[in-house]
């Protein structure tokens, strides 16, 4: 959902942009990152060739050195510009974690490695229980304060091989390696219960914050796919039976729901 401040909200083109630019870079690295590395070098034993080629020994050694020390300097600065580009591009900018973006693109590497591992896996996804209620009645900057202190409960009662992910609006998702799908169960309801009883402040006059909550393991996901000859990537798979799984937490409220408590994709 949108959120409207009194704040001029930046250009969405200027940041949409942004985000493409380093998602397009990411991947093209990481599909070839050989073949970049390997074309690096074959440009600099060229530039070495024709340097040596077309000064003297002595001058030689000191254009190179020269050289050297310029692809060393803007090898740094291009390298922390990318790392602006990467963290501005797959962070939220209002709680300061990982986005929807960077949680395809963890995800994506996760359910490879964990296929090759045979480990447990686990995804939840959160959602604010009345957050309407919460923006229409109390305002919008009342919202955000709640969707930060939210966020800061789930960061810190996770370990640190968790990643907490802002998916948008009032939800949120926890990636949970080598955790199983009771585990993972067990740990959100913990936050659940810490969260209801925490004191959200005069913003909202310390009104109650709840959440619903869908919790999947990579080990459910791989038994319906087996059961059901499933052909559908398993990173899409496990988001949607998440999904499945908050959806029927959603229908109480207040609950955490674990997907094989009975769906049936």
């Amino acid at each position: 959902m949108m959120f409207r401040t009194s704040i001029r909200a930046k250009p969405k083109g200027r940041v949409s942009g942004l985000k493409k630019f380093v998602q397009i870079f990411t991947k093209l690295f990481m599909s070839h990152a050989p073949l970049i590395l390997s074309l690096l070098g074959i440009l600099l034993w060229l530039l070495a060739y024709f340097i040596y080629w077309f000064f003297p020994l002595h001058q030689a050694r000191w254009v190179w050195l020269s050289v050297v020390v310029v692809l060393i300097f803007n090898g740094i600065s291009l390298g922390e510009f990318v790392k602006t580009l990467a963290v501005k591009g797959y962070t939220d900018s209002m709680t300061g974690l990982p986005n929807k973006g960077f949680m395809y693109l963890r995800l994506n590497i996760d359910m490879e490695k964990y296929a090759k591992q045979e480990k447990e896996y686990s995804l939840a996804m959160i959602d604010i229980d009345r957050f309407k209620n919460i923006n229409d009645t109390y305002g919008h900057l009342a919202g955000d304060k709640v969707i930060k202190e939210v966020a800061g409960i789930l960061r810190k009662n996770v370990r640190a091989s968790d990643e907490v992910i802002r998916w948008g609006g009032e939800e949120f998702a926890i990636l949970l390696p080598e955790t199983s799908e009771e585990g993972a169960a067990n740990l959100i309801e913990r936050i659940r219960n810490l969260m209801e009883n925490h004191d959200f402040g005069p913003e909202i006059a310390s009104q109650k914050v709840t959440f619903s909550a869908g919790v999947v393991s990579y080990k459910k996901l791989e038994e319906v796919k087996a059961r059901e000859n499933r052909l559908t990537n398993n990173t899409d798979l496990i988001v949607n039976f998440s999904d499945q799984a908050l959806y029927q937490a959603k229908k109480t409220r207040n609950t955490v729901w674990r997907f094989s408590q009975g769906i049936i994709a």
